[in-house]
Order: structure tokens, then sequence, then C-alpha cells
């Protein structure tokens, strides 16, 4: 089921939103992705995995107190989030991280969520539905980040999520975005040997410190 025309999409679109993007883990991750032919929610990953599932998960943690997350796919809009992803990795986060570019009239299920922080944060009270809530993303000041010098289709603040209900199926996927030719010629390797070729794009500035998040003086 879809909003109508006048819709979370539409306003992507006037703001120029052209990527919503799901970070994986290249080699914990990507190998099963394509082996299952979806990108599954925890609690999917739970049922098929077992208590082995954990090593999919970059934070189990965050679930603990965060249940509404079990079932979604959490998502960034129009650049990653990198601060995350260097949280996360034990080494060089350029070298262990891809993104995959989802459809974005993702963003016009009814059941897609939106979140101005991190998801998570305070349990997940602060996500919110529909037009709404997107635009509860790009307000003026969220949680002492400004909009100031911020391009027009980044949210407020950097942590800012949005949650779409898995499983989502590799159909959704319009690309996958790697920082070189060398993984570029991996993941089209391994997309192979599983029988589901993605198209690749080879993009490093998805993958470096943003000019709006460097940290002057």
């Amino acid at each position: 089921m879809l909003f109508p025309a006048r819709s979370v999409l539409s306003e992507a679109r006037r703001l120029g939103v052209h990527r919503l993007l799901h970070s994986t883990h290249l080699y914990k991750n990507f190998p099963h992705i394509l082996s299952d032919g979806a990108l599954f929610p925890v609690r999917e990953l739970v049922r098929l995995y077992g208590s082995s599932a954990s090593r999919f998960l970059h934070d189990p943690r965050r679930y603990e107190k965060f249940a509404v997350g079990l079932d979604y796919i959490n998502c960034s809009l129009s650049f990653p989030n990198c601060e995350l992803l260097y949280h996360r990795s034990h080494a060089d986060w350029k070298c262990e991280w891809i993104h995959f570019c989802l459809k974005l009239d993702l963003l016009n299920r009814v059941d897609t969520l939106f979140c101005p922080v991190s998801a998570a944060s305070d349990f997940g009270k602060h996500l919110k539905e529909g037009l709404d809530g997107f635009r509860l993303m790009f307000a003026d000041s969220v949680a002492g980040h400004a909009r100031d010098g911020l391009p027009r289709e980044v949210p407020t603040h950097p942590q800012a999520e949005i949650l779409v209900r898995g499983p989502l199926d590799l159909s959704l996927m319009e690309s996958v975005i790697v920082p070189d030719t060398d993984i570029a010629l991996e993941i089209e390797r391994l997309c192979e040997r599983h029988g589901h070729p993605l198209h690749v794009e080879v993009l490093p500035q998805f993958f470096v410190w943003p000019k709006w998040l460097i940290k002057k003086g």
C-alpha cells in the first residue's frame, strides 16, 4: 500500500534526494545476503540462523530495548552514516563496508519509519510515519545539529535513520556502491557465483568524511 502522489517520495525528490542507502559489511554479510537472496531483518535472521545470527549483527545490544528494530532494515538518506561505520569497524571502514542503493519508492511504504536521530535513541520513541516524520529529519535544528552548510538533500543530524520493513528482496536494490575497482571486481565475482547480478557503482566519495562533518579547528 502506498501514500498518494503528494507523498514522502515527492518531497524527497523536491529536496534532490537520489539515494536510500543500507550499509553492510563486505566480508561478514554480503556473501550471506547473496546466498539468502534478500536483506533480512534481525527477527528473520534469528529464525533462520538461531544463536549464530549474532555474527551478522554489528551491534546486537541495539535491539535489547529497541524491539521495533527487529523487523526493519536500517537505512540512511543521501549519504552513508560514516560516523557509525567508523565506530563499528575494527580496521579501515572504507575497505570493510559497501552500500546497497535501494529503490527510492520504499520511502512511500506506509510502514516505513523516519527518525531525525538514531532510531534506537530513547528506545525508538522518536520514530514517526509518513510525510510529517520525513520532514522532521530536515528540521532547522535537531539535537544540537543545525542545517547551516548542509546539502539540501542531507538530513540535519548525521545519525538520522529510516527503517524499512524487511525482508527486502534483491530486486529492490538499484546498485551496490563500492570505493574502488578492486572491490567492484570482487562484488561482481560474488554476484556471479550466487546468480544474483547487481549493478556496481564505484563512488569513492561515499567512503570519505563529507566536508560538512569535518570538524573545524
